[in-house]
């Protein structure tokens, strides 16, 4: 039961980019994944200046970066028993064929 297993994640929203991925992943019968990164900087008592906020927002994309960088490396080094479903080709399966 889908629902019931979705509901147990704790997950608490699915973006449309995300969705649109795992649809033609699983479509074209390729590995995919998606890491959602959100990077916002709450008010805590204090004014967002433009320059602060750039700084703060070059953190994050190199953070975000080193965390998807390091994430393809765990799923490329983790060979094919790995993968959640037989029905999704390896790394060293053609893609479209």
């Amino acid at each position: 039961m889908p629902q019931r297993r979705f509901s147990q994640s704790r997950a608490v929203a699915l973006d449309m980019e995300s969705a649109t991925i795992a649809a033609n992943g699983f479509r074209f019968r390729v590995p995919y994944g998606t890491l959602l990164c959100v990077s916002d900087k709450p008010l805590h008592g204090e004014i967002k200046l433009p320059g602060m906020a750039n700084h703060f927002y070059r953190e994050r994309v190199d953070q975000h970066l080193r965390i998807g960088m390091r994430a393809i490396e765990i799923l490329r080094t983790g060979g094919v028993d790995r993968l959640h479903s037989r029905k999704l080709r390896s790394f060293a399966e053609v893609a479209f064929q």
